[in-house]
């Protein structure tokens, strides 16, 4: 079997641009999530995600589920015409915390925010610096006047001409050994000293833009420093990777695991021991 290599080393960094800004009008479909809050006579009516927003501040498009160069909009309908009060939304995939942003309802006066009919529409676009890592648990969190309002759920999953994804093998090992088209493990096992680099050596199809993250867990406990992943900036069908980890003080005896993540879904959970 032929087989493409990467290294697996550095963590993603998200690095996201949000802005603010209104729009009016009835309609909009209401995405998944827990909505409809009240807070300090501020009523949400609608949420609505969307690829596009039109001049009139219609949503275009309307989904919760979008492409990793995709822009996110999030429309919010409040009820009525409030002439102040503040609408804050803050991205999130996981727990990661990755933009905010936040409408003061005081600018409708000016023209920043406009009302049709008797409701007031906010929107919100989150558009990414690089492409967001494809998973399913993103959510926008909205506050009125510093309360929680709703919780809003959107996904972002590969383009529709990346290859599936999907793991294809994986061992434990004491080490790693180079070849010129993949990765062998050396000393395959799942027992270790506790001086022992723990390598995890495995084959994966990556379609475009997908994420293969690793996760250590050393007693039970994650150990979030040694988290590592790689994003596929083109489609590696059978592509070899390694992952090593070795604690600065070593392995303490007992079992311990190791997670991978595809996608931000666990794809596979090996449990080793240190003796």
């Amino acid at each position: 079997m032929t087989h493409r290599r990467f290294v697996l080393w550095m963590a993603l960094i998200l690095a996201l641009v949000a802005t603010a800004c209104g729009g009016g009008g009835e309609g909009g479909t209401e995405c998944g999530g827990e909505g409809g809050g009240k807070e300090a006579g501020l009523t949400i009516l609608e949420a609505t995600f969307a690829q596009d927003v039109s001049e009139d501040m219609e949503p275009i498009n309307p989904t919760t589920s979008f492409t990793p160069e995709q822009t996110v909009n999030l429309l919010l309908t409040i009820k009525g015409r409030p002439k102040e009060g503040e609408v804050l939304a803050r991205f999130y995939v996981r727990d990661q915390e990755i933009a905010s942003a936040t409408v003061d309802l005081a600018e409708a006066n000016e023209g920043v925010i406009f009302s049709i009919g008797e409701n007031t529409r906010v929107y919100f676009t989150l558009t990414p610096t690089e492409p967001l890592p494809v998973s399913p648990n993103y959510r926008a969190e909205v506050f009125l006047n510093g309360s929680p309002a709703g919780t809003y759920t959107f996904a972002v999953v590969p383009p529709p001409e990346a290859i599936p994804s999907r793991l294809i093998e994986v061992t434990l090992a004491k080490g790693v050994k180079e070849t010129p088209e993949t990765y062998e493990p050396v000393e395959p096992t799942t027992t270790f000293a506790p001086d022992d680099a723990v390598y995890v050596v495995g084959v994966a199809d990556m379609g475009k833009y997908s994420r293969l993250e690793v996760n250590w867990y050393v007693g039970g406990q994650l150990v979030e420093d040694a988290t590592r992943s790689l994003t596929a900036q083109e489609d590696l069908p059978e592509a070899g990777f390694y992952f090593v980890f070795q604690p600065e003080a070593g392995w303490p005896t007992g079992e311990h695991q190791v997670v991978l993540l595809l996608n931000d879904e666990e794809v596979q959970r090996l449990t080793f021991t240190v003796r």
